[in-house]
């Protein structure tokens, strides 16, 4: 385990005279956990004003330096000082990221949404981009999906919406933007109307073909009269109409398809609107369930503190408030902070005497739903002894950013006036992923996955898994040092019934001889159906290739053996500058040059290293599993695409324009 503070950023090129840090903040690590992304709040002496300025920077928590300015990648290095960057949020990893920053123009009321991709801006004006006109909307709040597509903005504009439902309630909505498309949604409008209460944008969240969005409103998403009963209560105590709401729409590659749905999360025991759910505070979306800040009281039996406490409610509806060791609630409640992209951990504040101790600070502790176990976080040795602000958690869940102006947690005095940015690093971050069939798509069970290290030329394995029954697996990694993932899978009696026929051995032949064994109208050949014709595993897929195919396909004695290949789904198999930049697959006949080794990586993957799985001899991959066997959706592949990893139909897979 590794805990630090952060130091202080260069602020010499966004100030007039001597600038003063007051506060540094956490806002997300990027997907592989190498980089987090910082905001830092200063003064400056050469401003008349005496106002704060804000700016975001890029850290790298490897080497534990400063990597890029986001003023300097928006504005460049001489005119830094002329903006502020207020906001910020990115998808994607360390070497592929891509944000959108809220900037205003220092002296002026000017502000606008910048979009960047690995530092250099795409659009000086989203909005703009996105609506094709001058749209001057004031955004209050903004999110980005973690695939890059979505952007989520709380408004109170009436100009981002449809002609033909304009927006006259004169308060915050939402809006979805798709930014594939440049189509505009409105989210917050329920039963062809608007509501008249604000909605306050919370989170957003992409799962398989599902984009979701998180709010608190007072408002009726859902019936009034039978569930949401509070919201009719206009005359109520602070909070108690406010509620939690999840917003649900499928997509594919064109926009969003089918009808929309809203679901309440802030539920009572009577499945009734519960209120009391505070908008300053997280709600949070995770592939497993929602995570959000209650104070009522009928959320969950033998709730007694009389304070906030923490709710986590599964995608089947089950309600479950996070507590302290051995189920006891914590006397003083806590405040949702943040939790892993799986539901797993989830992170809290509480200045309760069970995780405070005798210190009576705010402390940041995380909750391990799996292990039933509690951590604080902000220690080092020993408990901060001032108040943690605030914090973050990284997409795993093993490491956990926060500010506090605790003097007490490094040898290091704060370097801010109002709090430092400590963070605390995991020395085993997992890596999880799914293994599937390249065309059929479907998911494979019981594929082992095994994790060496390379060190001295020698390796050696550290730990291995198998795939469940949905093809998933997670494998613990120890951040530093060459690594490799490898995969197998015995071969079943369903493996080989018949999968390679003579036809597996004439596609190959065809293949051999330059023509596509798919047809002149279907797909062009895959480089998956290159790596499953070279059987003999020469590099060169020919007439001895499509002869063993055949050996196979009849069964005699000296074929080679039938075997699967697992295939790292981020291989790059496309080069999109041949052919005058139409593209073309590198992988050809005469070159079947692939990572048969395993996947070699030395930084952190994140959570996603995916495999797909080539059955060696089934060149048309006529390949099917069991009949319980669960299928990725069409869309995936299309965010694959997107991604850059190669054209949907590699995988077979036909986007619909």
């Amino acid at each position: 385990m590794a805990f630090f503070q952060l130091s202080s950023p260069d602020l010499s090129n966004l100030s007039l005279g001597g600038a003063v840090l007051r506060l540094l903040e956490s806002y997300g690590f990027t997907a592989d956990e190498r980089y987090l992304v910082v905001r830092g709040t200063y003064t400056d002496d050469g401003d008349p004003s005496f106002g704060l300025h804000y700016s975001f920077w890029l850290f790298d928590v490897q080497t534990r330096e400063y990597v890029s300015n986001f003023n300097e990648q928006i504005a460049g290095v001489d005119n830094a000082r002329e903006i502020e960057v207020s906001d910020i949020q990115t998808s994607g990893t360390s070497g592929n990221l891509f944000a959108v920053a809220l900037v205003e123009t220092k002296g002026t009321d000017e502000t606008r949404l910048v979009s960047l991709d690995n530092g250099q801006v795409v659009s000086n004006n989203l909005i703009h981009s996105v609506s094709g006109e001058q749209v001057d909307a004031k955004v209050e709040r903004f999110l980005l999906s973690d695939d890059g597509r979505f952007l989520a903005i709380q408004t109170s504009s009436e100009q981002l919406a449809a002609e033909d439902a304009p927006d006259t309630n004169d308060s915050s909505d939402i809006y979805l933007l798709d930014l594939q498309n440049n189509a505009i949604t409105r989210i917050s409008y329920v039963g062809g109307s608007e509501v008249t209460d604000p909605t306050y944008l919370q989170d957003i969240h992409v799962v398989g073909d599902t984009v979701k969005i998180a709010f608190v409103t007072d408002a009726a998403f859902v019936s009034p009269s039978k569930i949401d009963l509070n919201s009719k209560n206009i005359n109520a105590e602070a909070n108690l109409r406010s509620d939690a709401y999840v917003w649900s729409s499928v997509f594919d590659h064109d926009g969003l398809t089918g009808s929309f749905t809203f679901d309440l999360l802030s539920l009572d025991s009577d499945s009734k609107a519960a209120g009391f759910v505070d908008r300053d505070n997280s709600v949070q979306i995770t592939d497993a369930g929602s995570v959000f800040t209650s104070s009522a009281e009928n959320i969950t039996e033998d709730d007694i503190n009389e304070s906030n406490d923490t709710i986590f409610i599964d995608n089947q509806g089950q309600i479950e408030r996070v507590v302290f060791e051995s189920n006891n609630e914590l006397d003083n409640g806590s405040i949702f902070v943040s939790a892993s992209e799986n539901g797993r951990f989830i992170s809290y504040l509480s200045s309760s005497p069970e995780v405070s101790g005798n210190t009576g600070a705010q402390q940041l502790v995380v909750y391990d739903r799996q292990l039933n176990t509690t951590e604080v976080v902000s220690q080092n040795g020993q408990l901060a002894n001032n108040w943690v602000i605030d914090g973050t958690m990284s997409s795993s869940g093993y490491s956990a950013a926060f500010t506090s102006s605790a003097d007490n947690l490094t040898e290091e005095p704060l370097e801010a006036t109002a709090g430092g940015l400590f963070v605390s690093l995991s020395d085993s971050i997992p890596i999880s992923g799914h293994v599937y069939h390249w065309r059929s798509h479907e998911l494979i069970t019981d594929v082992t996955l095994g994790l060496s290290e390379q060190f001295n030329g020698v390796s050696s394995e550290l730990v291995s898994t198998t795939t469940d029954a949905v093809g998933e697996f997670t494998l613990a990694n120890n951040v530093a040092g060459e690594k490799m993932i490898t995969a197998a899978k015995e071969m079943t009696a369903n493996d080989q019934n018949r999968v390679v026929t003579s036809a597996d051995a004439l596609a190959a032949l065809k293949i051999a001889v330059g023509l596509n064994p798919n047809g002149d109208d279907s797909f062009p050949v895959s480089p998956y159906q290159m790596i499953a014709a070279d059987v003999n595993k020469d590099g060169r897929v020919n007439s001895a290739d499509a002869l063993q195919i055949l050996k196979i396909a009849v069964g005699l004695s000296d074929a080679i053996p039938q075997e699967w290949l697992f295939v790292s789904e981020a291989e790059d198999f496309w080069d999109e500058t041949a052919k005058n930049g139409e593209g073309e697959f590198t992988l050809t006949n005469k070159d079947v040059s692939w990572g048969s080794e395993g996947l070699q990586f030395s930084e952190p993957l994140g959570l996603n290293s995916n495999f797909l799985g080539v059955l060696l001899g089934d060149v048309n991959g006529s390949w099917s599993a069991p009949e319980e066997a669960m299928e990725l959706p069409g869309n995936y592949f299309a965010s694959l695409e997107q991604a850059g990893i190669g054209p949907a139909y590699q995988w077979f897979s036909v986007i619909i324009a």
